[in-house]
């Protein structure tokens, strides 16, 4: 049984979830499901579980702990960063489960962890699980609401001229999209990672009538012992028609100087927030490198440290976030400029899904390409890195490509 089949059984219970890492390097799914405790405070989530972090290491991924989403409002609880105002998802969602049944996508193999209760009805669900039909098709609908064009590219211009004036480096400038009546979300998932293999994919039904949807590309930190790593994404291009076209747009974002700028930005940022919990001496990067994905090119480099002797994974979390990819450089003034030219809260997105294991290990994602679904209504942002070599054209476009494969999964287009 895939994942999927057995995921199908508990989708609609409130507190299930599915981290959706089949085409991530680590390649493990973990499903959950009867929280034990949910906290959606935002003030003290640095603390949540940190007693249980330190508990032994697992074979697997996830034997029990918090499972969830930071969302991107919550960075000023750790850092002089503007709050955001109030969206229809709590600021935070992080929940407790006694195991996860964990699935490792390389061996088509199914690992269930945790309590003996938790145990024991993993194996039920395993035995339970039938075959699916296809999802059913997205639903016609209006065409979704968001920013104008015009409105877009005169934010942009408004960077751009920030940007030479030596206010900051780079900016992410967002753009929310709002689609009514979209149906059920638990076939706009399948839709979703048909049509897109996610890396870091995750369902998370956080309430009755809340889902998170997300088929990001991004890992934001992995902590393994007391190594960190994270690896930050930035630059894009489309995918090419045929071979010869999607090898050229590869190219041309391997080439790209203006690309490399973008993330060299990020990556420096990202190396600073590390060093502020890494023994010193231990933060490195390694090469830009490009990857495909079904929709766009991405480029990403990775920047590992080794966390101080006595720093946890909640410690990494509370000096990176919020996710320097998502916000620009300087953190704090491209916040500013987030808040004052976006035109709605960011919420989840742009924040952080994952979880924390009760042995201190943990995997966690920024938030991209990641939809809120709020009773048959649903909310997802598309956005860009901002710098001095942008064009206000260009960057309506790539927010375009980033958001062809939430389209499809709710409109079919």
């Amino acid at each position: 049984m895939t994942p999927e089949q057995v995921f199908a059984q508990i989708a609609h219970r409130p507190g299930a979830v599915w981290l959706d890492g089949g085409a991530a390097p680590t390649g493990w799914s973990i499903l959950a499901w009867d929280p034990t405790e949910i906290h959606t405070d935002g003030k003290d989530w640095p603390l949540v579980g940190r007693a249980r972090v330190g508990s032994g290491a697992s074979e697997v991924p996830f034997a029990g702990g918090c499972i969830g989403y930071l969302g991107f409002g919550a960075g000023h609880r750790v850092d002089a960063v503007p709050p955001q105002g109030v969206t229809d998802e709590p600021e935070i969602w992080l929940a407790r489960y006694a195991g996860g049944l964990c699935y490792r996508h390389a061996d088509h193999s199914w690992h269930p962890a945790g309590d003996a209760d938790f145990v024991a009805k993993a194996r039920h669900r395993l035995d339970d699980a039938r075959g699916l039909d296809a999802p059913a098709p997205a639903l016609p609908g209006p065409e979704g609401i968001t920013t104008p064009r015009d409105r877009y590219e005169t934010a942009v211009v408004q960077l751009l001229e920030l940007i030479a004036a030596g206010d900051c480096y780079q900016v992410n400038l967002s753009r929310p999209v709002f689609l009514a009546d979209v149906g059920d979300p638990w076939p706009a998932y399948r839709r979703l990672r048909a049509h897109s293999a996610p890396s870091y994919g995750a369902f998370l039904r956080i309430d009755d009538r809340r889902c998170v949807l997300s088929n990001s590309p991004e890992l934001f930190l992995s902590v393994r012992g007391q190594r960190v790593v994270s690896e930050p994404v930035k630059g894009t291009r489309p995918r090419g028609r045929d071979p010869v076209t999607d090898l050229d747009l590869s190219e041309a974002l391997r080439r790209s100087s203006k690309d490399r700028a973008e993330l060299t930005m990020i990556v420096d940022l990202v190396r600073n927030d590390l060093g502020r919990v890494a023994v010193a001496g231990t933060v490195s990067t390694r090469g830009r490198q490009i990857t495909a994905h079904a929709n766009v090119h991405h480029a990403a480099q990775e920047v590992s440290a080794t966390l101080k002797a006595d720093l946890d994974v909640w410690d990494a979390l509370a000096a990176a976030f919020p996710p320097g990819s998502v916000t620009g450089a300087p953190k704090i003034r491209a916040c500013q400029r987030i808040q004052e030219l976006e035109e709605s809260p960011r919420g989840v997105y742009c924040g952080a899904v994952g979880y924390v294991a009760d042995g201190g290990d943990a995997t966690w994602s920024v938030a991209i390409r990641t939809a809120l679904w709020n009773g048959d209504t649903v909310r997802y942002h598309v956005g860009g890195g901002i710098v001095s070599a942008s064009s206000p054209a260009d960057e309506w476009e790539e927010t375009v490509a980033k958001g062809t494969a939430l389209a499809a999964a709710f409109r079919g287009s």
